[in-house]
């Protein structure tokens, strides 16, 4: 009886010691966990696309499943929530600084450079230029970004038509 006692003792002793040495807690992971993730999300060749970003948008990630997840087997297990979490990342680093009402001076030139090299637009004559900068006021007026901006086809559409008629009424 003694000898079973001495054995569970040392298998619980052995078990709290590997689980104390890898322990990962919502808002603070084990280095182990971090070590994993890190790995995981540099081997996933879509976040390529990133680009200069890519370090940037596995920190945030990061950040955002350590969080709101116990350990990485946690957010791993979790797929529809990781998801919502990748796309508010993307959504951060993609901002390029830009807040709704004021956009980067990059979104900004971005946006110009895009709308100049959209031929329909020749429509408007000596008007052209005037009608990007509604557009784009009324974007950055409505939107937190220009890629958030990208995302809402039917929204920006809206509009637009709003400028084409601020153009013709003008």
């Amino acid at each position: 009886m003694k000898t079973s006692s001495n054995l569970i003792l040392s298998l619980l002793t052995m078990l709290l010691l590997a689980t104390a040495c890898n322990s990962s807690t919502k808002g603070n992971w084990s280095d182990a966990d971090k070590k994993k993730f890190r790995e995981e999300m540099n081997e996933v060749e879509e976040l390529a696309n990133f680009g200069k970003n890519k370090s940037a948008w596995i920190e945030c990630y990061l950040r955002k499943c350590e969080a709101n997840y116990s350990s990485f087997a946690a957010a791993d297990r979790d797929e529809k929530g990781v998801e919502i979490i990748a796309i508010e990342c993307s959504n951060e680093i993609l901002a390029n600084g830009s807040v709704k009402g004021k956009w980067s001076k990059s979104d900004k030139e971005n946006f110009r450079q895009k709308m100049d090299a959209v031929e329909e637009l020749s429509v408007f004559g000596e008007s052209k230029s005037e009608w990007i900068e509604c557009f784009l006021s009324k974007c950055e007026a409505n939107y937190s970004s220009m890629h958030e901006a990208d995302q809402d086809e039917e929204g920006v559409k809206k509009l637009a038509l709003e400028c084409n008629e601020y153009i013709i009424e003008s």
